[in-house]
């Protein structure tokens, strides 16, 4: 827009809100269906900038001609798109790639969204860039308490619990090809997404209000009161999902440090999955195929190779490739066993042991999303500070974590004498002590929710209250 000769000067125009696809699936959810399009339709929301595309997956009943209907109400703002049966994964990956949305929102019919829910988790996606994924709903197992919230990259919790609403997630468009399409044989798409986008950005719990429904039985997670059928049905969910991400195994992190971790959680799937059918010995568990072996066998050879070239982390790699292609294979699930021994730690047992009596910690990939935050520490703290920085860039390479925070410390003036004393946690180190880092901190630089939540959380807009923390509270790092 141009200023006017002589007038006063435009407004700048507006920037557009983001396009939010909200994808949803239904199969015979005639009754269903309609409160949950209403709910997607009535969020406070640009309605311009909101679209939903409602799968019908092969449905019998009214649940066609009840879409239609709102497509007919609604032009421009729903899309029908209807397919032969062929599974609600299926379903989903159908929508994904019909979606236009700069964000992305899976709903199955039967839930709904609080009014509230996209606003919420589009402000939280622009407001931290690193963030690739949010989610808004917490599930318990067995009506337990709630679960700390995943947050970062936890992609071994995210294959070892089932513990977020699967209509709560929304991820960010410009990783969908990133993330690829949804897996054939994938047995539930919801809990691959919060996987494979933690290998790819962090993710974070935005505690907006809840689904309105919860899920169904036979989608909970494998507590042991579910009846036998729906927890056999939940682990089985379980083993697949993490034998595709075992097979699918990569030296990045943070899936690469996590492998040891990954490997456990479907030993012991397998083995809760023969005890929840009875015990019976034919109980099939994996299908393993001659083409599948014949990789698993390619795969072991390379992994004796680069063990025998002293690689032990890709050596790890393949081995856990070929365990998983074929876990009958000893010889693969031996040098596994063996290579997650012998893996390197370039850390020390005590990351922080270089600190000085205050810790505080952040995280290298939010601050070169935000160096404001690291740029508030650095005028609240200088080098007489009997206080520490450290910065976890445990995911990064140690190549690109030195390049990248030289160049972020540079940018925010904390090259010189007598500025903040900064420490880096470098990678590769054990996903333990990587987890337990926030703990061992006496306070984190951050603005995400973060594990454990009773070390106190600061900020750009809170930094005084930090430097008063660390004034008069003595040391709990570990």
């Amino acid at each position: 827009m141009t200023d006017r000769p002589g007038g006063p000067p435009a407004e700048p125009e507006a920037t557009p809100p983001p396009l939010v696809s909200a994808l949803v699936t239904a199969r015979d959810a005639e009754d269903a269906l309609a409160p949950t399009l209403d709910s997607v339709l009535g969020q406070e929301y640009p309605p311009g900038a909101l679209e939903a595309i409602v799968v019908d997956d092969g449905s019998i009943d009214r649940t066609g001609a009840i879409a239609d209907e709102y497509e007919a109400h609604h032009p421009g703002r729903v899309r029908v798109i209807r397919q032969a049966p062929a599974g609600p994964v299926a379903a989903l990956a159908r929508a994904f790639a019909e979606a236009r949305g700069d964000v992305l929102a899976p709903i199955r019919a039967g839930d709904a969204w609080p009014q509230e829910r996209i606003a919420l988790q589009v402000a939280t996606l622009q407001e931290l860039p690193a963030i690739g994924l949010v989610y808004s709903e917490l599930e318990t197992a067995g009506g337990g308490e709630p679960p700390d919230p995943p947050v970062g990259r936890p992609v071994a919790r995210l294959l070892r619990e089932d513990c977020i609403g699967p209509s709560s997630i929304a991820l960010r468009g410009s990783l969908r090809d990133q993330l690829g399409p949804i897996p054939p044989g994938i047995l539930r798409a919801d809990r691959w997404l919060l996987a494979r986008a933690a290998t790819l950005s962090e993710i974070v719990w935005a505690p907006a209000p809840g689904v309105a429904s919860p899920a169904p039985a036979d989608e909970a997670s494998p507590s042991p009161s579910a009846t036998v059928p729906a927890r056999a049905q939940a682990l089985r969910e379980s083993l697949v999902l993490q034998r595709w991400f075992l097979r699918n195994a990569t030296s990045e992190p943070p899936l690469s440090e996590e492998l040891g971790q990954i490997w456990s959680a479907f030993t012991a799937t397998a083995r809760a999955l023969l005890a929840a059918g009875g015990g019976e010995p034919f109980t099939e568990l994996v299908v393993v195929t001659d083409a599948e072996r014949d990789e698993a066998r390619r795969a072991l050879a390379q992994a004796h190779e680069a063990h025998r070239r002293g690689e032990t982390l890709s050596a790890t790699v393949l081995a856990a490739r070929a365990a998983a292609l074929d876990p009958w294979c000893a010889p693969a699930r031996a040098l596994l066993a063996q290579t997650l021994t012998n893996r390197p730690r370039r850390a020390s047992a005590d990351p922080l042991a270089s600190a000085r009596r205050f810790v505080t910690l952040a995280f290298a990939e939010e601050l070169l999303a935000d160096p404001q935050l690291l740029a508030a520490y650095a005028r609240t703290f200088d080098g007489e500070a009997d206080a520490t920085l450290a910065i976890d860039a445990s995911a990064l390479t140690p190549a690109s974590a030195a390049e990248a925070l030289s160049g972020l410390v540079e940018q925010v003036g904390l090259d010189h004498d007598g500025t903040a004393h900064l420490i880096a946690v470098l990678g590769p180190i054990d996903a333990g002590v990587r987890e337990r880092l926030p703990a061992q901190a006496d306070a984190l630089l951050t603005r995400l929710p973060r594990s454990p939540q009773a070390t106190p959380r600061f900020d750009d807009r809170s930094i005084g209250g930090l430097r008063e923390l660390s004034r008069r509270a003595p040391s709990t790092a570990a």
